[in-house]
């Protein structure tokens, strides 16, 4: 387990930075808000943060054991098998939304939440996987 702390602080704290500086306020924010006026019973005004960066951990921690099995190493294969997990775990969530709320898909949510995640888990997959470098070299 003490192998997965760096990958793990590293990794959500490389994406927890982008999302709380600027994808929150910037996109979050207004779609939660513009929601939570059209159908105030359904939505929030703004996003719950607590569960949504409890969320994002989580999601790093699932990147962090699957890269440590997978044995990714580089900062490149990080960031490629950030794209496929992003794609299929957004894709999963937002999809089902999609299927579900038609307000959902009328704010062309889905597409954009997906496009969000694959770029968050390509930069937290890169940041694992030079992490878990990192800690390889120090233990050789």
């Amino acid at each position: 387990m003490n192998k997965y702390l760096l990958p793990l602080v590293v990794g959500y704290f490389s994406v927890a930075a982008l999302a709380g500086i600027v994808v929150v306020p910037l996109w979050f924010n207004p779609t939660t808000a513009s929601l939570h006026e059209a159908f105030p019973n359904a939505y929030y005004a703004e996003p719950v943060l607590w569960a949504g960066f409890s969320a994002g951990f989580l999601q790093t921690l699932l990147q962090v054991i699957v890269w440590d099995k997978m044995g990714f190493r580089t900062i490149k294969d990080g960031a490629l098998n950030g794209i496929w997990l992003g794609a299929i775990l957004a894709g999963i969530q937002n999809l089902n939304e999609a299927a579900t709320y038609s307000v959902f898909n009328a704010t062309d949510a889905a597409f954009t939440n997906v496009a969000i995640y694959i770029v968050f888990t390509a930069i937290s997959g890169a940041a694992i996987a030079w992490a878990f470098a990192r800690g390889d070299k120090s233990h050789a």
